[in-house]
């Protein structure tokens, strides 16, 4: 594989754009690509640009019994397997041959472009091929580029949208869309665990007073993350008396609650004391919690804690039972406090 070839749909692309007329996916004679699947996913670009669906056809082994030639036919090829069928198959001849090339790569060595049937128009009529209704790899490589940028599942759609012209003429819909997004996020679910802890070991290697601390479940997979910033601490220790811990927030990629301990200074500035991702709401989890952040924040226990109103923690007999042994318990919802702000 050479780093820098130019793939066959660049290709195919730039010498549209020079030309302006024809079709936009070429499959010409001589074009090379790296794999059948590369090939596969070209071929079906032009078949959707051209109205037809495609599939995989018969093969060819060498004397080394390796694959050496394989084609890739239109839907329509063959006759049908039962009579009085609805079969779309009615002896189509379009197909294209690829070979195998001395460096391990295909090459086209023959391509059938006529068709024996009505080629489809509109997206909805393209959409009904079996071979259009997932998403291909160039679309599949943007969409976790934008996804890697943040960028949200709707705009996401609308960007897709623009390459074809408009989001009517996506070949896929938005919960298809939803779905590959999800499969992203778990192929990714492992690296990006490892990037946090590295991210948070460059944090404390550039500042030792910053602090981190990982719960385990019994598979020692991550249950819970927390840490807390060395401002956090400096601040909380003229400002933590009254604080304020809410897990009404969600994290974008994995929808899991995020928890904040938040105060105001005496200029009525937001401050952060420390973060915490968990898996769950349970009471063990906020257990866990609220002792290794009196524990990271020096010892001192606050003595008012503002909370939302979860269910697990409307009931904070715990913390000052188990959590905080020392701390007077003043625990109120938001709710609550916000009607009597009203008044």
């Amino acid at each position: 594989m050479n780093p820098d070839r130019k793939t066959p749909l660049e290709l195919s692309v730039r010498a549209y754009a020079e030309k302006c007329e024809g079709h936009v996916i070429n499959p010409t004679i001589g074009t090379e690509f790296d794999s059948l699947d590369e090939a596969y996913e070209f071929y079906n670009l032009y078949s959707w640009e051209t109205g037809f669906g495609i599939r995989l056809a018969k093969s060819r082994l060498n004397v080394q019994r390796t694959r050496c030639m394989k084609e890739i036919v239109c839907a329509c090829v063959g006759s049908p397997l039962k009579e009085n069928s609805r079969s779309s198959r009615c002896g189509c001849n379009a197909m294209i041959r690829l070979l195998l090339s001395k460096d391990a790569g295909w090459y086209i060595s023959e391509h059938k472009a006529r068709h024996n049937h009505p080629l489809s128009i509109t997206c909805g009529q393209k959409m009904h091929w079996k071979s259009h209704r997932h998403i291909d790899i160039y679309t599949k490589d943007l969409v976790k580029q934008l996804r890697d940028n943040n960028v949200g599942l709707g705009k996401v759609f609308r960007i897709v949208g623009s390459f074809f012209g408009s989001t009517k003429n996506v070949p896929f819909t938005k919960r298809s869309l939803k779905t590959l997004c999800k499969k992203l996020n778990k192929e990714q679910s492992d690296f990006d665990a490892v990037k946090t802890m590295n991210l948070l070991g460059e944090m404390k290697a550039n500042d030792p007073d910053f602090n981190y601390t990982v719960q385990v479940d019994e598979e020692s997979r991550m249950k819970t993350l927390m840490w807390v910033t060395s401002r956090g601490c400096d601040q909380y220790m003229y400002f933590g008396d009254a604080i304020t811990f809410d897990t009404t927030y969600m994290t974008n990629l994995y929808d899991i609650p995020f928890g904040l301990f938040v105060d105001i200074n005496n200029h009525f500035q937001s401050i952060i004391f420390g973060g915490a991702m968990m898996r769950d709401e349970k009471e063990e989890t906020f257990k866990w919690i609220f002792k290794e952040f009196v524990c990271m924040v020096g010892g001192k226990n606050p003595q008012t804690i503002l909370t939302g109103g979860c269910a697990e923690i409307r009931g904070w007999g715990f913390v000052s039972t188990l959590c905080m042994p020392r701390f007077t318990c003043t625990v109120l919802m938001f709710s609550y406090f916000s009607h009597l702000l009203l008044l």
